[in-house]
This record gives C-alpha cells, sequence and structure tokens, in this order.
C-alpha cells in the first residue's frame, strides 16, 4: 500500500480537497443543485429528481423552509412530475420578473444639440 498521499498536508487547512469553504463557494454550490433539481423535473423523470432534491435539502436543509420547495417536496412524495413541473415554471417566472426589476436602467441617448428645450417646447434649430 503507497502511503505518499495519506503524508501529504495541505496547505488550506479550512478546505476539502484544496476547494475554498468561502459563502461565494457555497452559493454556486448551492445555485448548481437547484439547477439540477429543475432540469431534473424538466426531464420527467421521477428518480432523478427524487435523488436531486434530497440532494439539495442535504446541502442545505433551510430549503425547506422555501414553501415553493415545499410544494416541491410534497409532489415529489406524491409521485406527481407534473405539478412538480408546474411549481419549477412559477419559480422561474418569479426569478425572471424579478431580475427586470433589479436590471439598470438603460442609459437614454444624448439629445441631439440641433434640439434645443425651451420651457415646455422643443425647439427645431436645424430648421
Amino acid at each position: 500500500m503507497d502511503t505518499a498521499n495519506t503524508m501529504r498536508v495541505n496547505a488550506r487547512s479550512g478546505s476539502f480537497a484544496g476547494h475554498g469553504n468561502s459563502p461565494n463557494d457555497k452559493q454556486q454550490q448551492h445555485r448548481q443543485k437547484v439547477q439540477a433539481l429543475f432540469e431534473a423535473i424538466g426531464s420527467g423523470n421521477l428518480l432523478n429528481s427524487r435523488h436531486a432534491f434530497q440532494a439539495l435539502v442535504n446541502f442545505d436543509g433551510a430549503t425547506l423552509a422555501d414553501p415553493q420547495f415545499l410544494r416541491i417536496s410534497k409532489f415529489l412524495d406524491a409521485s406527481s412530475i407534473y405539478l412538480a413541473q408546474q411549481v419549477v415554471k412559477e419559480i422561474k417566472a418569479s426569478l425572471i420578473n424579478a431580475q427586470t426589476f433589479r436590471s439598470t436602467p438603460k442609459p437614454q441617448k444624448a439629445q441631439s444639440p440641433a434640439l434645443r428645450l425651451d420651457g415646455l417646447h422643443v425647439v427645431d434649430l436645424r430648421a
């Protein structure tokens, strides 16, 4: 048996397999697990959906505090993949709507120098 690997010291003692445990890493892992769940549900595979949901709950137990994920859990337990797909569609729609509210406003075009604002009127100086 080769003992060279068992004696190796990791320079990052607070990490697992050389990967940091920063909050950004955990958020990224959470997003990946949620995405895997959505893909499994979208594919219609009940067994894979249950496994992906269990992996998400094992990673973050607070997932069950979210009412949408609690609904998904109940539908997967009841073997109703169609209803779980509908909840995923609702979640995606709410995320898209939330992103449109947070998006930065588009910069407005600079007004043409040939136009002059005069109180309530726009005066075209090109004529």
